[in-house]
């Protein structure tokens, strides 16, 4: 059995092409059923997002395997096999276990460390299994692999290290107040950075937002596309708002600042000021700038640019450690000819447990209940620690380049496979 993927992604498609070859969710139960009758797939998993496509397969035969994908998508998006030839990328094994890792953990997307990409891999692993074309293999893969970004994620925390000046300055936000449930945030301006922002901070946990902008009507639209949570606000309001709000973000294009103390006479004593603005939105005195939490756009680039720093740091630990995870799954891979053997030498140690106790309560007929209980338990954890060392060191053996003749005398040791064996002698005779 060989792993296989293919991939169609922003490396190396625009936009209009990841549209063409992009599978609906509400397909993607039908495409993998589809993609699991075809000949020489035995699993699939279908990984489809907006920046990207993949297909991830064990197949019987590399050759074969890589065709029937193709051809798969061929049919599937309606296009010739050259297309899908010009456009995919195909690779197999550990080629292919080591980019799912790397893209599970972030270190494949457009914002490299983001989060969002492990819930997706989730959720498309367990759209294939709960539609049957998963199977061992990809079973164990898959929760390997998430286990792995999830431990990447909380122990590097990426994602927390700002890419842009919005996303800093919402961080500073956080920090500042802590729990941003209760509290209100005021976006001033419906630019790109404004609505970049806005997007960023909608799933925070602020209890409201409120959009102020020259235009109203401009704000209300925008506002209308999220709920309750988000309301808008004219320019001319700005005061009143501002004295509701722990913290205000502004974007707007001005040569004059639109916040100044006279702005701030109702202020809350814990406001934050992000000011995205070039020139500058907000304009204080030293003495007050000093007390509140403000920040400005050149302060901001320089987080930033200490975060790109720090991230390309934690990129470089985190795909050191993907290698050892590629490694640990091929090394239960190729273990798994020996889970029947233990399986087997767990079951003939604790029949032997079982006759014991069966012997003692023959010869003991005054225990009880609880004191059977108490020797059942003893015997159970006799039998494990004689047999956990025997099974660690089949383990081991079995991924050597003698496994099978260590198997084999593994199993003559402790008289498994005897009816195997006694059927084989009849045989012979």
């Amino acid at each position: 059995m060989f792993i296989i993927y293919v991939n169609l992604d922003y490396h190396r498609l625009p936009l209009a092409l990841r549209e063409q070859f992009s599978f609906a969710a509400e397909q993607l139960a039908q495409a993998d059923q589809k993609l699991n009758q075809e000949k020489s797939i035995l699993e699939n998993v279908i990984l489809s997002t907006c920046n990207r496509t993949e297909i991830y397969a064990v197949v019987d035969q590399i050759h074969t395997g890589r065709y029937y994908l193709k051809r798969f998508l061929a049919n599937w998006f309606n296009v010739d096999l050259a297309t899908i030839n010009t456009y995919v990328m195909i690779e197999e094994q550990d080629a292919a276990v080591t980019h799912l890792f790397r893209v599970a953990s972030g270190l494949e997307s457009l914002i490299v460390g983001e989060p969002q990409i492990l819930g997706q891999v989730k959720r498309a692993f367990f759209a294939a299994q709960a539609n049957a074309t998963t199977g061992a293999i990809f079973n164990h893969l898959f929760q390997e692999v998430i286990t792995f970004a999830k431990r990447m994620h909380t122990e590097y925390k990426i994602s927390e290290h700002s890419i842009s000046s919005s996303q800093a300055g919402l961080h500073q936000i956080k920090s500042h107040l802590q729990a941003l449930q209760g509290k209100q945030l005021a976006i001033v301006g419906l630019g790109e950075m404004g609505r970049q922002a806005l997007d960023n901070a909608y799933n925070m946990g602020f209890s409201h937002i409120v959009l102020v902008n020259r235009t109203l009507s401009k704000a209300q639209h925008l506002a209308a596309n999220f709920g309750q949570q988000v309301s808008a606000a004219p320019l001319t309001n700005l005061t009143e708002v501002l004295a509701d709000s722990d913290a205000v973000i502004t974007a707007v294009a001005a040569r004059e600042p639109v916040i100044t103390e006279q702005t701030l006479t109702k202020r809350r004593s814990n406001l934050v000021l992000i000011d995205l603005g070039v020139p500058r939105n907000i304009r204080l005195t030293p003495q007050l700038a000093d007390q509140l939490h403000y920040y400005n756009i050149d302060q901001l680039t320089e987080i930033v640019q200490s975060n790109n720093e720090l991230r390309q740091q934690l990129v470089k630990k985190i795909a050191a450690e993907i290698p050892v995870a590629v490694q640990d799954y091929y090394t239960w891979q190729r273990q798994l000819h020996i889970v029947p053997v233990i399986k087997e030498l767990r079951e003939s140690a604790l029949a032997v447990q079982g006759t014991a106790l069966t012997s003692l309560q023959r010869k003991l007929p005054e225990l009880d209940e609880h004191e059977l209980k108490v020797i059942r338990k003893h015997m159970k954890s006799i039998v494990n620690q004689l047999i956990k060392q025997p099974i660690k060191t089949i383990k081991e053996l079995s991924v050597t380049t003698d496994a099978e003749v260590d198997i084999d005398f593994f199993k003559q040791i402790f008289g498994l496979d005897e009816d195997e064996a006694t059927a084989k002698k009849e045989v012979a005779k």
